[in-house]
């Protein structure tokens, strides 16, 4: 059923023109087909979305009378052949044979097989395929070993251009949000130095790394974080525990901002941008980006919270199986210790006199 309303929510996306739900049996099986789906998928899609009720045997006896076939109805080769070459200028030189025998039966409207469309790419593309076969194209596998093992820690700059910023950290293994924070600047280092110690003051503890840019807005974070940690005897320790990399490579925390800009970033630049349309906000003029924040920035901190803690409840699926990161609830990953799930899964805390925070 999830399948078949996600087809019809994507009728406007393929290039096989949608007949229309009032269209007859015939032509709704036409279009199904077209779309590379089996029988059994086509009497459900006839059910469910259309409420006709047609049998497999019923729906190949069809397909027989309206010359519906895959087999030895193909395409010319040499038509395939030229299509998949231009497909590999345009950029799909890395796709499977299984997405690019969709492309040229979806998008092109052939009739290709799967395995006519792998033969022709083994031909055309032996590295590529000899590359796919190795994996030599997957991605990275991130490896996280427990809670506070290495935190991610960055801005988010979208609501910047009207006066308001964003701040996050977010702990690498359970995905937990440790702090999301909207203030004027993110860019103040006295600012990320206070919410980072304002959260090692609450915990009490210290995380063995913490990962962020080589921005200066993280210079007082950095050296509090390198001197907490200065007399702990791991190989982390001191200088070690403070890593610096590119901010688009900060894996788990630019994933966040990614879902942060669906759930609502998105709808407020849309109204800020509106605002601004309409002469109501001039974002060269400081007045107007106060004005915003004394109107807006207690809503959309409110808003963060409440993200943060839908985020910090909401269940992670299951990843693929050579992905070692866990599954489940960020706070229950956060909080119970794991080492009875996974044997090499530990809690990645040290401990912090309240005289160095003082000191501090």
């Amino acid at each position: 059923l999830l399948c078949c309303l996600l087809c019809v929510a994507d009728h406007d996306v393929t290039g096989i023109p949608y007949p229309g739900d009032d269209a007859s049996v015939p032509e709704l099986v036409q279009y199904y087909h077209q779309l590379c789906y089996t029988s059994l998928q086509i009497c459900g899609f006839l059910l469910f979305v259309h409420g006709t009720f047609m049998s497999c045997s019923m729906l190949k006896r069809l397909k027989r009378r309206l010359n519906i076939r895959r087999r030895n109805n193909q395409s010319p080769l040499p038509t395939v052949v030229r299509t998949i070459l231009a497909l590999h200028r345009n950029g799909l030189s890395n796709v499977g044979y299984r997405y690019m025998w969709r492309t040229l039966n979806i998008g092109f409207g052939l009739c290709v097989t799967q395995s006519r469309a792998r033969l022709c790419l083994r031909t055309i593309d032996q590295q590529g395929v000899l590359n796919r076969s190795h994996r030599v194209l997957r991605r990275r596998v991130y490896y996280n070993r427990g809670p506070n093992y290495l935190i991610h820690v960055d801005g988010y700059d979208k609501l910047k251009p009207y006066g308001i910023a964003i701040h996050g950290a977010i702990d690498g293994y359970s995905r937990k949000l440790l702090w999301l924070i909207a203030s004027p600047s993110n860019n103040n280092p006295r600012y990320v130095g206070y919410w980072y110690l304002n959260w090692i003051k609450q915990r009490k503890m210290l995380p063995r790394v913490v990962r962020s840019d080589a921005g200066t807005e993280n210079v007082i974070m950095r050296d509090l974080q390198r001197s907490l940690r200065h007399n702990q005897n791991d190989e982390m320790s001191g200088q070690n525990s403070f890593l610096v990399g590119r901010s688009v490579a900060n894996q788990r925390i630019e994933r966040l901002w990614g879902t942060l800009k669906t759930s609502f970033t998105q709808f407020w630049r849309n109204r800020f941008q509106d605002f601004q349309d309409t002469g109501l906000l001039n974002v060269s003029c400081p007045v107007h980006k106060e004005c915003v924040r004394f109107c807006f920035l207690s809503v959309i901190q409110h808003q963060l919270d409440m993200f943060a803690e839908n985020w910090n409840s909401h269940r992670i699926r299951r990843q693929r199986a050579e992905v070692v990161t866990p599954s489940g609830i960020p706070n229950m990953l956060y909080t119970i210790s794991q080492r009875s799930l996974v044997e090499e899964t530990v809690h990645f805390l040290y401990h912090v006199t309240y005289k160095q925070l003082t000191i501090s």
